[in-house]
């Protein structure tokens, strides 16, 4: 039988995992939602202008993200090694990195509320910073998922009034979410894609909640703040959510679960190479360990959709009803400084609206995450099949919001096949997250298995990957929406059809 990988996984850090990636999703649904407002009401950027601008700082986004991805996730297994050899206490590197990411998203969203006047260079930096951290934060919730798939927890455990009971020997418990993996037979494993699921609902139940509180704050602040502005509003959301990052960061420090510490509890440390590994030396291992595995590539494609998915639903969804309200009169003609409460004369009503249209897309996916796991987990169907049908539900949304624009009438987003359509979106987004982790997560799950090692960089890759497609819609997507609005849904119909190619190819193998 094979060694636990992970032992004394405890429900805590199962909570402090979900809670990482729902604190950094709701940060990042608020950042990238409430964008074209910020740009409109605090830096005072015309409103044709910017779905350019929106795009500019997306690509700077994602090339900050793209450089520092892949030597984070190095860095990770970096910070593991130190902590497994240290014969003092060390943290380890998900809790270090985890940390750090989100003490960056407080300092970057204390950025944007009390030190930004120019989109150049005030936002350009803070926006950089905002990238370093969320890179942080998502690309080591995947490592932070694949100790969860790899210990000794199961299902029961939540049961914690059974907590002073005998706990079944690991391979006696057979409806756990989780079982342990026999070295000679890997593909037996068939629970990833649950906790994957569980984690889907999480970052979905955080950007439901940034869409139904963090993004409604503004205006919750105008109302209860006669003497607030408009922009004064929007700036003091983010002063309040860098607080909110704060917390985080010690709420997941604390809780997380630290392999190193735990594998010296267990005395299941295996031996240590007699050479320590140099950064340079893991960061080939990671890179020629996703070469050999073909499921860690698929895994790659997906992650690359799947992001794309995401800026569609928190970018540009919004903006294509801040244009719609724009283009019809219905947003006040220049920044407005009035301390008045915001009236159906201005964007506001547009904001919140568009709060409302994401947070559609965002519920479907957070109901349906339990399904995409149950999938993911059917023998039937599995990871390929799995991310076949989310790539169609992609298809269907997004090119169905491009031919609803056609017509002399134009498009109206309030309109039910509007909702109806980014909830094909929604289905996809969530669909594509959850087999993409449930990939990766499969990786290296023995001691045995040197893969482990280096889970750091494959998800380090992974989230250069995911990168490089947000920086493909959202760049090509920002700029051509300043002359068709539906332009990135075009672009995302299209990287759902080369998704669907790589499954089918996949189940071919």
């Amino acid at each position: 039988m094979a060694m636990i990988l992970n032992p004394g996984y405890k429900v805590r850090n199962l909570l402090a995992l979900n809670f990482a990636g729902f604190a950094c999703i709701s940060l990042v649904v608020f950042l990238s939602a409430s964008q074209p407002f910020y740009l409109s009401d605090v830096i005072g950027v015309d409103s044709k202008k910017i779905g350019s601008v929106v795009g500019t700082l997306g690509v700077l986004d994602e090339l900050t993200s793209i450089l520092v991805a892949l030597f984070l996730g190095t860095f990770n297994d970096k910070l593991n090694f130190w902590a497994r050899s240290s014969k003092r206490f060390f943290p380890s590197g998900p809790r270090i990195l985890e940390f750090a990411g989100f003490i960056l998203l407080a300092v970057a969203l204390l950025g944007y509320g009390k030190l930004s006047r120019h989109v150049f260079p005030d936002l350009w930096f803070w926006r950089a910073v905002f990238a370093v951290a969320v890179t942080a934060c998502m690309s080591i919730v995947t490592v932070m998922l694949h100790e969860a798939n790899n210990s000794d927890f199961a299902w029961t455990d939540l049961a914690f009034w059974k907590m002073y009971q005998k706990k079944p020997e690991h391979d006696e418990v057979e409806s756990g979410l989780l079982t342990e993996e026999p070295v000679y037979a890997p593909q037996q494993n068939k629970k990833h894609g649950k906790l994957s699921a569980l984690l889907g609902v999480s970052t979905g139940l955080g950007a439901v909640f940034s869409v139904s509180f963090f993004l409604t704050l503004p205006v919750k602040l105008s109302d209860h703040n006669s003497d607030l502005t408009r922009a004064g509003s929007v700036k003091l959301a983010y002063v309040i959510l860098s607080g909110f990052a704060l917390i985080a960061a010690v709420v997941v420090f604390l809780f997380a679960y630290d392999n190193a510490k735990s594998r010296k509890e267990h005395g299941d440390i295996e031996a240590e190479s007699a050479r320590e590994s140099s950064y340079f030396e893991l960061l080939k291992q990671g890179l020629e360990a996703s070469k050999n595995n073909r499921r860690v590539q698929l895994a790659y494609v997906s992650t690359f959709v799947s992001r794309s998915t995401t800026v569609a639903n928190a970018v540009f969804i919004p903006l294509m009803v801040f244009k719609y309200y724009s283009e019809n009169g219905q947003c006040s003609g220049s920044v407005s400084e009035s301390a008045n409460t915001p009236s159906k004369d201005d964007c506001y009503d547009g904001y919140v609206f568009s709060a409302i249209l994401t947070g559609v897309a965002q519920t479907v996916a957070l109901i349906s995450s339990p399904l995409w796991g149950v999938l993911v987990d059917s023998k039937r169907l599995g990871c390929s099949m799995t991310l076949l049908t989310a790539s169609v539900s992609g298809m269907i949304g997004a090119y169905g919001l491009c031919l609803a624009s056609i017509g002399d009438g134009g498009y109206d987003p309030r309109n039910a096949l509007c909702f109806i359509l980014v909830s094909f979106i929604g289905l996809s987004q969530i669909g594509t997250i959850i087999a993409s982790m449930s990939l990766i997560s499969s990786v290296g799950s023995t001691v045995e298995s040197a893969e482990h090692k280096v889970i750091g960089s494959i998800s380090g890759c992974s989230s250069v990957f995911g990168g490089i497609g947000i920086l493909a819609i959202t760049k090509i997507g920002g700029s051509w929406s300043d002359s068709w609005t539906f332009a990135p849904f075009f672009i995302l119909g299209s990287l759902n059809v080369v998704l669907a190619g790589f499954s089918v190819a996949a189940t071919r193998k």
